[in-house]
Order: C-alpha cells, then sequence, then structure tokens
C-alpha cells in the first residue's frame, strides 16, 4: 500500500507513519491501494467536520474511506494534533497521535462508534491493537516541534 503523508501543522513535525501502517496492515488489513495521513491544525479539521459531516464542534479523527466501486482504492485520515495537545498531561503527544491513526485505520477497516455498543467494540479493538504494536516493537508516531 502506497502511503503518503501531509502535515497540515506549523509547530510539529510528524513521522513513523509508514512503518505504523505496515504494522497495521498485518493486524487490521484494510487492503487499500492507497492511504493519506493528514495532520491538521483544529481550525482546519473543524472545517472538514463543517463540510463533509455538517458538525461545527471540534473532533480528533474525520476519516474519508473508500468509495464503492472505485478501481483504485484509496482512503484519508485526517488527525487534529490541536486535539491531541488537549490530552498531553494524561497521555505523551506521540502516543495520543498514534491512537488517533488506530482508531482512523479502524474506522478503514469497518469498525464504527456512532453507538454505545460500536463505541465499546471501537475501544476493545484500539486496545488490542495498540498491545500488539507493543508488542511488533511498532515505533509510535514520532513528534518534533519546530522552533
Amino acid at each position: 500500500m502506497r502511503c503518503t503523508i501531509y502535515n497540515g501543522h506549523p509547530k510539529y513535525r510528524l513521522s513513523g507513519l509508514r512503518s505504523l501502517a505496515k504494522s497495521l496492515e498485518c493486524y487490521v488489513p484494510i487492503h487499500y491501494d492507497a492511504l493519506s495521513f493528514a495532520f491538521l491544525t483544529e481550525a482546519a479539521l473543524c472545517a472538514l467536520h463543517v463540510r463533509f459531516l455538517n458538525d461545527a464542534n471540534p473532533t480528533d479523527v474525520i476519516t474519508f474511506p473508500a468509495l464503492k466501486g472505485d478501481a483504485v482504492r484509496m482512503g484519508e485520515i485526517c488527525i487534529s494534533v490541536d486535539e491531541a495537545l488537549k490530552y498531553e498531561q494524561v497521555q505523551c503527544l506521540s502516543d495520543e497521535l498514534t491512537l488517533y491513526a488506530v482508531h482512523g485505520w479502524l474506522h478503514l477497516a469497518g469498525y464504527d462508534d456512532h453507538t454505545d455498543h460500536d463505541r465499546a467494540l471501537m475501544r476493545e479493538m484500539e486496545r488490542k491493537t495498540l498491545d500488539f504494536l507493543s508488542t511488533q516493537s511498532t515505533p509510535r508516531i514520532r513528534v518534533q516541534k519546530i522552533r
């Protein structure tokens, strides 16, 4: 799978997504031809949230799955770096961003979180996936602050 990374956040440089995607594909295959990860500011992700989901509230992740019938299966996981920063006192930024990437990946794999039952399944799968990544010694997303 071809993996591209777009960093639209002016304060952070992020890396390690390609190795993370390879490990995720081993554990939860999504069978995509191409995948892009976009790291955005809260304002940029809110604009997408309004445009595509008609919701003006801040969010952490928005996932755009491949469309049925597309000859080339492409997906996108858009992540708010600013939303992850809100949890930095609870969990390091690298771990929070990795959780968001896993969450988006699981959406592409068909997991949902619209109902309480679906949310519980999603949380369980997030935990199992993060445990798998740890057993594989897959590094978390690397974060470097830009001066």
